[in-house]
């Protein structure tokens, strides 16, 4: 771990502009940025566990998911942070939750001061203006998952997260780095029934499978499976 230099220049040069950082007022967000601590993340590395003190998370490279554990232990994803995102600003304003955040692939995060942006908070007007625009905008996000979930079929909603989730690969295709369990995960869904269908799509000539990774052949083909009309729940 190493404390960041160049503050906002140097993030900006990553292509991070339009992040939740550049959505504060600068003073605000260089002084967040003086006491951050910059963090190199493993993939499948938890950056927070349900109920331990909140942290605050600004994704500079990479992919973090953040999810809800059953009592049974079953997961559920409730949204992704990429480049520019910030993980953690609810656990900031609400306190300790029943989620947690963990990298999906090799990540660089900034972890930001939680004490420095609860007083920014409570002194700083367009702070405030900011942190509710951006709880806002992922507010509207997880009511778009919930419908997604509810009125998608499991076909519909695989095609769409791998979509999501893809990346290009060392050749032409993207690739989507996941297990079938994180799939199932990330859905709503239980790991048999996304086998299923992750097979039925390479049947159709869509993808191919490997362990722990999704080749997508046929990009165009899936995003009109994640569209197509509803033929069932399987």
């Amino acid at each position: 771990m190493d404390r960041p230099t160049d503050a906002l220049e140097e993030l900006a040069l990553a292509g991070l502009e339009g992040g939740f950082l550049f959505a504060l007022p600068r003073e605000a967000a260089e002084r967040l940025l003086a006491e951050a601590i910059r963090v190199n993340l493993p993939a499948g590395a938890l950056v927070y566990r349900d109920e331990e003190s909140p942290r605050l998370i600004v994704v500079v490279k990479g992919l973090l998911r953040v999810f809800l554990t059953s009592a049974d232990g079953r997961q559920v994803t409730v949204r992704y942070a990429r480049s520019g995102d910030v993980a953690g600003l609810a656990l900031v304003v609400g306190g300790p939750a029943p989620m947690s955040i963990q990298a999906m692939t090799s990540a660089l995060v900034v972890a930001l001061r939680v004490e420095s942006l609860r007083a920014l908070l409570t002194t700083d007007p367009g702070v405030a203006r900011a942190c509710a625009e951006e709880l806002t905008r992922q507010l509207y996000r997880a009511l778009n998952d919930i419908s997604e979930q509810a009125f998608l079929t499991v076909r519909q909603r695989l095609a769409h997260q791998l979509l999501l989730l893809a990346t290009a690969g060392d050749g032409l295709d993207l690739v989507v780095h996941a297990s079938q369990q994180e799939l199932a995960d990330a859905i709503g869904s239980v790991r048999e029934v996304v086998t299923r269908n992750l097979h039925r799509l390479h049947e159709e000539g869509l993808i191919d499978i490997s362990r722990d990774e999704v080749a997508i052949r046929d990009p165009v083909a899936l995003t009109e499976v994640a569209a197509e009309p509803a033929r069932g729940s399987g």
